[in-house]
């Protein structure tokens, strides 16, 4: 990091973690959006293709989060700070706490929003034999995995984050003792 007059070095260590709050915190709020707008379409709509993609709207949402995470699983190298929550908090507590209620709210948008749908339609179905039987099985697993990789992924966002914080402020650090 090289110095500059106009760049407030606290600012510069602080900025990653910044970053990494307001992208969970509006990664959530559409993820969030997108549950409620699904569901909406799903339960309000008259049959037709609007209304039968409502219907998978959340299973792309949850499935997508689980291979997205899978992805990024299978191309890590680096372990993960499980404290990296407390850490962001100590930066930034309003935004850390934002982050935290959302990355918590977003897998019961989910839940709720399945649910809501499954229940609209179990007359559709033919009763709740299939859906008991079938569905709820593969829907709570699909559930759970995209809950755990929803959470990793916040998790790992904001751990990422405090490593670059903590390598701009070695570098700063660095800099100071060794001007060029």
């Amino acid at each position: 990091m090289s110095r500059s007059p106009d760049l407030d070095p606290a600012h510069a260590v602080a900025q990653p973690i910044s970053r990494a709050l307001d992208s969970v915190i509006i990664g959530a709020v559409a993820s969030f959006a997108l549950a409620i707008a699904t569901v909406l379409t799903a339960v309000l709509t008259p049959d037709g293709p609007l209304h039968e993609i409502a219907h998978f709207g959340l299973v792309g949402v949850m499935g997508f989060a689980v291979v997205v995470r899978a992805i990024h699983v299978m191309g890590r190298h680096a372990t993960v700070d499980p404290d990296a929550w407390t850490q962001a908090r100590a930066v930034h507590r309003w935004d850390t706490d934002l982050a935290l209620v959302l990355t918590i709210a977003v897998p019961l948008a989910w839940l709720a929003g399945s649910i809501t749908i499954v229940v609209h339609h179990i007359p559709a179905l033919h009763g709740p034999s299939l859906v008991l039987g079938a569905l709820m099985p593969v829907a709570a697993t699909l559930w759970i995995l995209a809950s755990f990789a929803w959470h990793d992924f916040c998790r790992d966002r904001i751990a990422a984050a405090l490593d670059e914080s903590n390598r701009r402020y070695r570098q700063y650090w660095r800099d100071l003792t060794h001007p060029s």
